[in-house]
């Protein structure tokens, strides 16, 4: 029963070319995410000082992870063999990176997102959120801006590296 709600999803989404390349990004940046989160929290538990570093080195994983996918699953169909996708991925990545750094030490030295996340858990009585949230201020910073890369990141693969066309030009 699951099986066929796939399949005529996927017949539906056959219909919206755009769409389905969003979704599979999205997919990818999920994963790469994962990656990247993954990585950053088990080199801050061993090393708490450093903490932009495991943020840069996460960060760097999932970029790896994302081209990957992306090239070879995503964009497959947009691929060339001569083409030089990867120095155009890294050009657009090293961009979002500096942002994705900059955000970060804005959020945890200036804006502290953390205690506004906390002061709301805290109004909705949830007390031990509100506690986690606090204490974990760096966390929540990059999860923040990995958000704002995500779409940093879909507008730069599409419209610089991969180059998707107009949705009516899918197929010429």
């Amino acid at each position: 029963m699951l099986l066929q709600y796939i399949q005529k999803f996927r017949l539906w989404l056959r219909q919206y070319p755009t769409a389905r390349k969003f979704l599979k990004f999205g997919i990818v940046g999920a994963t790469s995410a994962s990656v990247s989160l993954g990585v950053f929290w088990l080199l801050s538990l061993q090393f708490p000082a450093l903490n932009l570093m495991s943020k840069a080195i996460g960060y760097v994983m999932g970029f790896f992870v994302g081209f990957t996918l992306n090239k070879f699953w995503t964009y497959i169909d947009q691929t060339e063999e001569d083409e030089k996708y990867l120095l155009k991925y890294i050009l657009v990545y090293a961009f979002t990176f500096l942002v994705y750094l900059v955000v970060n030490f804005v959020f945890d030295h200036f804006l502290n997102p953390n205690l506004w996340f906390a002061e709301m858990a805290k109004s909705f009585q949830l007390d031990m959120t509100s506690l986690w949230l606090i204490e974990n201020g760096p966390l929540v910073s990059n999860v923040l801006a990995i958000f704002i890369n995500i779409f940093l990141n879909f507008f730069g693969t599409n419209k610089l590296v991969f180059k998707v066309p107009e949705p009516n030009h899918l197929f010429d």
